[in-house]
């Protein structure tokens, strides 16, 4: 009888995995904590208001819309929304999770593009993010200019700032994508 329902139980986690037709972004966690220094300067608390006048909170100023679209991580069954989606944002990995996710969903729209401008479209702009024609300044933050700050001597590529980066993670990061050209 317990192999019988185990083996149900089965079943149902690889057949969900395949309703879930997108593909998973591969993401260094160097371009997440671009994004999450460019957002709040990876701090966890604290809220502040986009351009499309959205409340976004914690390390990546997470807005309640991309915590719908993201199919709520961390949520309990009977938790209010607008918790769950503080406590989300508040949580690196948990709304690290929920960029990567939106990445995933809507990656198709961004042909051509980097893993990392997807991932900083998509959050940046939406599921329509990748349609936009003119660089955005903060796809620019994220993606180019680090790359050419590495030519200049920016203090964002020293071995100072990515350690005081790791330690914001808490020693969950890999090397930074930057290399030298």
């Amino acid at each position: 009888m317990y192999i019988g329902i185990a083996s149900a139980l089965l079943g149902l986690v690889s057949l969900t995995d395949s309703l879930l037709m997108f593909d998973r972004v591969e993401s260094e966690n160097a371009c997440l904590l671009a994004m999450c220094d460019a957002d709040s300067g990876c701090v966890p608390k604290g809220c502040s208001i986009d351009q499309f006048d959205r409340i976004g909170c914690g390390y990546f100023r997470l807005n309640i819309y991309q915590f719908r679209q993201c199919y709520q991580p961390g949520k309990k069954e009977d938790e209010d929304e607008d918790i769950a989606w503080i406590n989300c944002a508040e949580d690196y990995e948990c709304s690290a999770q929920c960029i990567r996710t939106l990445g995933s969903r809507f990656r198709v729209k961004c042909y051509g593009k980097s893993d990392c401008e997807t991932l900083a479209r998509i959050h940046d702009g939406g599921a329509n993010g990748c349609r936009e024609r003119l660089e955005k300044k903060y796809v620019r933050t994220i993606v180019i200019i680090p790359n050419e700050s590495l030519m200049f001597g920016d203090f964002r590529n020293t071995a100072f700032y990515w350690k005081r980066v790791r330690n914001i993670c808490e020693g969950n990061c890999n090397k930074p994508i930057f290399v030298r050209h």
